[in-house]
């Protein structure tokens, strides 16, 4: 079984009140690596640098 699989049936097996634990951590992390990236991207500019930071 793969590990997205494993992880696929954990979170069908939570209760809602998790799920929405896990639904705002999810989102709270996404919007950190948008944050980030925009970030490096910003520092690129401000160096003329074509470099493009990975996460």
């Amino acid at each position: 079984m793969s590990t997205a699989l494993e992880i696929e049936k954990a979170i069908e097996a939570l209760p809602q009140e998790e799920l929405g634990k896990l639904r705002e951590w999810f989102h709270e992390r996404e919007a950190t690596l948008a944050a980030s990236a925009s970030t490096f991207a910003l520092y690129d500019t401000e160096e003329g640098e074509e470099q493009q930071w990975e996460d």
